[in-house]
């Protein structure tokens, strides 16, 4: 089964991305560029953050929602493949000597080096809003943890470089997935486009979110074209492993299986409970070295709880956490978030799939309690890969690319032919009433 099997109101999503996501990335940014301004927190820093998040949504939204033909726009590629060279000199050039990540990361391999679950032991390196160093639990999920540790044991070497270079090299293979996955529809313009998704973020970790989430679209994309159960239940298995990077590829899955859902029939919630059920495995077998809740206390309920976050890391506001310091109610934030985050679901799976997850992916961005502007190549290849599906998905590209094959032999109705698109390789069937079409051939 395909997940766009299903009735989509066309006009309805066309007001959602012309209209609704625009006003609301609007309204966050003035929201936004007013705290950068007045720095009305107390404890709150880097309000430029926020904004930045802001303006970096702004920017993946109108990659997703410009027309087609901007793909043909030869001087708009090139300017963007500059861009995204440039931005890699700059990140380069800018790495910090001392980052605090690369001291949280040795802390814990020192924990697992001498046996102690980095999730409970309270040595983790952090540093508070004062810049002191502070010692508390890994607050980041196991998949953000695994890769890095067999990296450190492979080379035996841990700074900002070699970091960097992992991060690097993870990116680079997110991008070439989603450029080979997609390579049918706009192979070239999507290589302009690479630097940006290699560059965008390569001080801190979002990398294994990036890959998770470009194969996870790999995936979606082959269940869209060769629908099959084992496909299915590679997606499930691939989601168990993105649940456990970071917390933005959670709403995806969320989204993703609300679509699979038809409540009217039992053996299609069957179904979607089972490959549930492997993700949560998956999820489950990947924490249990650590503990599932020692995991889910250190990480979801610590992010959610604003503040013992504060006492052990520094407070960056976003705009939803931003708000309710604003008012003196932070406790209010954390069923703010879920409520909101919900309702981003729900209203999700009224669009197409692929500009479904880019809807919760934004929502989830502003109503984290600290603004992650890190996430921004991440995003960018949600919106490529949503771009490309909707490219994929309109007849005049199908049309474009349909090559003569002869009589469909499984269809006993006149006038029905057997066509295959050059591009997917799939098969269609295409019926003509009028007589006068003659079945000899002709294209």
């Amino acid at each position: 089964m395909k997940i766009q099997d299903r009735e989509i109101d066309l006009s309805f999503e066309q007001k959602i991305i012309s209209r609704f996501i625009p006003a609301c990335l609007i309204i966050c940014l003035v929201f936004s560029l007013g705290l950068f301004l007045t720095r009305p927190i107390p404890h709150g820093h880097r309000y430029d953050l926020a904004l930045k998040l802001t303006i970096e949504l702004m920017i993946v939204w109108m990659v997703f929602s410009y027309e087609p033909h901007w793909l043909r726009r030869k001087t708009l590629i090139v300017l963007i493949l500059i861009v995204g060279i440039g931005l890699g000199v700059y990140q380069l050039k800018t790495i910090k000597s001392d980052p605090e990540i690369i001291e949280t990361y040795r802390s814990v391999f020192k924990d697992l080096e001498e046996g102690r679950n980095p999730y409970t032991s309270g040595r983790i390196y952090h540093r508070n809003e004062a810049n002191q160093v502070v010692y508390q639990n890994f607050n980041y999920p196991p998949m953000e943890l695994y890769p890095y540790w067999l990296f450190y044991r492979m080379f035996r070497v841990w700074h900002p470089q070699s970091l960097t270079l992992f991060l690097i090299i993870l990116q680079l293979l997110a991008g070439i997935i989603l450029i080979l996955t997609f390579r049918r529809i706009r192979p070239f313009y999507l290589l302009a486009f690479l630097p940006l998704l290699v560059f965008s973020e390569i001080k801190t970790n979002p990398a294994m979110t990036m890959l998770s989430v470009s194969i996870f679209m790999a995936l979606l994309f082959r269940q869209e074209t060769r629908p099959s159960t084992l496909n299915r239940y590679l997606i499930a298995v691939v989601i168990g492993f993105g649940l456990l990077t970071k917390f933005l590829f959670i709403p995806l899955a969320g989204v993703y299986y609300f679509l699979q859902l038809d409540f009217r029939s039992w053996k299609n919630s069957l179904k979607v409970i089972s490959e549930g059920f492997v993700s949560l495995l998956v999820a489950w077998l990947l924490m249990l070295p650590f503990g599932p809740w020692n995991v889910i206390k250190s990480t979801i309920l610590f992010n959610l709880n604003l503040g013992e976050r504060n006492i052990y890391t520094t407070f960056y506001p976003n705009v939803l956490s931003g708000f309710f310091y604003l008012i003196k109610k932070p406790e209010l934030y954390p069923l703010a978030a879920v409520v909101i985050m919900v309702a981003a679901v729900l209203l999700a799976t009224r669009l197409k799939p692929f500009s479904a997850m880019l809807l919760s992916g934004i929502a989830f961005l502003l109503v984290s309690p600290t603004p992650e502007p890190q996430y921004f190549g991440t995003m960018l290849l949600l919106a490529l890969a949503a771009k490309m599906m909707e490219i994929y998905s309109k007849p005049d590209y199908i049309f474009s690319h349909l090559l003569f094959v002869g009589d469909n032999p499984r269809n006993s109705r006149p006038n029905t032919f057997l066509v295959s698109c050059s591009q997917c390789k799939n098969f269609y069937r295409l019926s003509f009433c009028l007589p006068e079409i003659q079945r000899s051939g002709e294209k």
